[in-house]
């Protein structure tokens, strides 16, 4: 599924970067303009950061459904994402 018109960037490439970003600093920064600098690229139009985000949001929620089983679903102001109720 292609995410970013503007740049032709992927799904799967958004996955990778955000795991390679990750892999080198688990405390690494997410935001899409991390995400767009790992993959050498810039945003243009940006009309495709919401989806980043997403993408990045449904990453750490599995990745937390590894650690411990917990479901998460929502996100807080602080861009924290919290369990399901």
């Amino acid at each position: 599924m292609i995410v970013c018109h503007c740049n032709v960037i992927v799904k799967a490439e958004i996955e990778d970067a955000v795991r390679r970003i990750l892999a080198e600093d688990p405390a690494g920064r997410l935001e899409p303009q991390y995400v767009y600098r790992e993959l050498q690229k810039r945003g243009r139009c940006c009309g495709c950061f919401p989806s980043v985000n997403r993408i990045v949001d449904e990453l750490l929620a599995e990745a937390m459904k590894e650690v411990d089983g917990t479901t998460f679903g929502r996100v807080s102001m602080g861009g924290h994402l919290l369990p399901k109720d």
